[in-house]
């Protein structure tokens, strides 16, 4: 929320900011009030919620607090109580005042008021340079006096002195008299500005109103002087025009792009169906088909708003572009932005139609009015609500971009344009950082210029990230490694091996364990008892540090004595016997790419030493290998790998297959075998690999003897076989 949504909300105490008593004691601030008096009115908008949405936006405290946010629009719906802004009347029915850039659907009514008198009023055109509206009147209001102002074209000599307002302080209506003040600025391309903190009617010395003040920043021409109906103005008729021009331009050019995923392969112990909000695609990293939204851009190409991680963008198998009465177009993956959550996809023809990119910076189009595309995908579903806005700040972010910020919070489905329906900004969600996120404004999208996405989009594959792209089904399950097991360390640990300094007192960093043979850290000198604290790579501005979470699961031991009492449709839920291979670590390195150089800091007795790596694939782990479905047996069973044989003490020439799946019911299941039972041996024939067992499986028409071994037990069990097989 920016500090500028309250130049125009003046319902809270802080709009002005300072008392009354800081107008300069040489001016007659009370003769001031007195003269324009008649010519302040009360705006209130009675908000409402719509097809079961809340009103967008907050009320904002004071400016200068860092306290927390309050006042949401729902809340004023719930306490009954209106939005309230001041007006300036500049007619006998005709009302300026702030824009509250709220959507029409969520507004009820709209009231004008002085004292006890009150007219109803409606919205009748917008300022276009001006944070302002003009509010036109039912019927004039008894009491009051419409301000008048300098000719146009008049600036004449005398100074602004001060700002009169009128805003609701202490539970009552007061009129405040701020001093004009302000600073000025000067910006690199040579635009002067005085900024001023708050907004009213400007007043000379003597009283008289000089103009309206709507914006925090006042060019050196001064156009704020003088008749504020002057000012360049879009009436509501024609404005509503151009709000159904935007819409059918969209319908073109923000289209909907549907993804189509393999399956994901469900790993036993967690749920294959993650835990996320009810109707949030985005959340579902199980899902086999995501619509979200593209955006047709200069070149042909389109930019689909979709911030994949690089285990979901792996199983991604095509795409293509859906548009209202026509024929899907396929689209072939191009790239995954590396610093947005952006997937880049170019369809197999052209599209025609796209956006143009507005390129000026956010600061030299705040208070503007701009049109406001608000488009939701639910599914196939697709909504849409179009009104005005206005940027109200700026934001500095990554590597010094601008950021535009409006008024109001709720930016996660909003599009921005201008006037000539040009793309200005979009919702974006910058990439976490692997390893952890640094940047607040990571993982969830804020509007972002166009202009930065277009330019990254033109500068592929300079801007692309290497490691989340589309892969195999063979490799979808692919890991980098460094061939070290880890152990996290404890506050005990880091201090026993002098590492809280470097740790947080072993809140990071992990102890090297195990150091597997002619592996990477094997070939550099890595050796247990090491402590690995981080990993430096040149595409990440911070540290990699290495945190693990202790494995409560697996720490208690896997039931081996009670693995007969154990029914086969609960394997699914207990954990492997053996850790998997994929830890934050691993998936840390993955992330980085196959190929990138990195430097991993250790130390070994108080030592501190840094060793340079290559990221490499590591060899297959028990997720990624090979298996086979014998849908007659019921049984599924994968080819012994590196982890797996650790686990169990078995050596790379000891024959064996592990069963990863028993089908309830199947014969495997009535004659007994069990998941993470070893097959040694078929009708006695030792049995090294899937297509060993697939192999011995069908050539057998009777009976079928299988050797197992469950850990260091063994045994014989029999089932009979049937002659259809199939792969998985």
């Amino acid at each position: 929320m920016t500090r500028l949504l309250l130049l125009f909300l003046v319902s809270t105490v802080a709009w002005w900011g300072v008392p009354a008593t800081a107008a300069p004691a040489a001016k007659d601030p009370a003769r001031w009030i007195a003269g324009v008096a008649p010519g302040l009115v009360q705006v209130e908008f009675t908000l409402q919620f719509d097809r079961g949405d809340a009103p967008h936006g907050i009320l904002d405290q004071d400016p200068k607090s860092t306290g927390p946010r309050s006042n949401s629009l729902a809340d004023l719906v719930a306490e009954e109580r209106p939005l309230e802004t001041t007006g300036f009347l500049v007619g006998p029915t005709t009302v300026v005042a702030m824009d509250p850039c709220v959507h029409p659907r969520f507004i009820q009514s709209i009231t004008v008021r002085q004292g006890k008198g009150r007219t109803s009023a409606r919205i009748s055109a917008y300022g276009v340079d001006q944070w302002a509206f003009v509010l036109t009147l039912d019927e004039p209001i008894a009491g009051t006096r419409p301000l008048t102002f300098p000719a146009k074209g008049s600036t004449g000599s005398e100074a602004a002195a001060g700002l009169v307002g009128y805003h609701r302080q202490d539970g009552q209506m007061v009129r405040v008299v701020l001093p004009f003040g302000g600073q000025f600025l000067q910006t690199e391309s040579g635009k002067a500005f005085r900024v001023l903190d708050h907004q009213g009617l400007a007043v000379s010395a003597a009283g008289r109103p000089l103009g309206l003040v709507m914006n925090h920043r006042l060019d050196t021409e001064q156009r704020w002087r003088g008749q504020p109906l002057d000012w360049k103005w879009i009436d509501a008729a024609a404005f509503a025009g151009q709000l159904q021009e935007l819409e059918a331009l969209t319908a073109r050019t923000l289209v909907r792009v549907r993804l189509s995923f393999r399956s994901p392969k469900a790993t036993p112990g967690q749920n294959p169906m993650r835990m996320r909000s009810r109707g949030d695609e985005e959340a579902d990293d199980s899902a086999t088909e995501r619509n979200e939204l593209g955006v047709l851009l200069p070149g042909g190409r389109v930019a689909v708003l979709a911030a994949l991680r690089s285990g979901v963008t792996a199983r991604l198998e095509r795409a293509s572009i859906q548009r209202e009465g026509k024929p899907p177009v396929p689209a072939k993956f191009v790239a995954s932005l590396r610093d947005f959550g952006v997937l880049v996809v170019e369809p197999e023809q052209p599209l025609g139609e796209a956006l143009r990119i507005d390129p000026v910076h956010p600061a030299d189009r705040m208070g503007q009015l701009m049109l406001r595309a608000e488009i939701d995908l639910r599914g196939e579903t697709r909504s849409a609500y179009f009104h005005e806005s206005r940027i109200a700040g700026v934001r500095v972010g990554a590597r010094l971009e601008a950021y535009p910020e409006l008024p109001d919070p709720e930016v996660k489905d909003t599009f921005l344009f201008t006037l000539d329906r040009a793309l200005y900004a979009l919702p974006v969600a910058r990439r976490e950082l692997i390893g952890g996120v640094r940047d607040p404004f990571a993982g969830r999208r804020q509007l972002t210029t166009a202009r930065q996405i277009a330019e990254a989009v033109g500068r592929l594959p300079a801007t692309a990230d290497p490691a989340n792209v589309p892969v195999s089904e063979a490799d979808e399950n692919r890991l980098a490694w460094l061939g070290v097991e880890l152990q996290p360390l404890t506050r005990e640990l880091a201090r026993a091996n002098k590492v809280s300094d470097q740790t947080r007192d072993g809140q990071t960093g992990a102890l090297v364990t195990y150091v597997h043979p002619e592996s990477p850290a094997a070939k550099a000198g890595i050796q247990a008892g090491m402590v690995l604290l981080r990993l430096r790579a040149p595409s990440q501005p911070v540290p990699i540090e290495v945190q693990l979470e202790e494995d409560f699961a697996r720490s208690q031991g896997f039931p081996w004595e009670r693995l007969d009492e154990i029914r086969d449709q609960f394997f699914e839920r207990i954990p492997t016997p053996w850790p998997p291979a994929e830890t934050p670590f691993t998936r840390a390195l993955t992330d980085l790419g196959f190929g990138t150089r990195v430097t991993a800091e250790f130390v070994e007795e108080g030592r501190l030493l840094g060793r340079e790596f290559e990221v490499v694939p590591g060899p297959t782990h028990y997720e990624s290998a090979a298996r086979f479905k014998s849908e007659s047996l019921g049984i599924t069973v994968r080819n012994l790998t590196y982890d797996v044989r650790r686990y169990i003490q078995r050596k790379a020439d000891e024959p064996g297959v592990v069963v990863s799946r028993i089908e309830p019911g199947g014969r495997a299941s009535v004659a007994g075998v069990k998941p993470y039972e070893l097959i040694t041996h078929v009708q006695d024939q030792p049995v090294s690999t899937v297509a060993d067992f697939e192999r011995l499986v069908a050539a057998e028409k009777g009976d079928l003897k299988l050797t197992l071994k469950r850990m260091a037990k063994g045994r014989i069990v029999t089932i009979r076989a049937v002659s259809t097989e199939t792969k998985e």
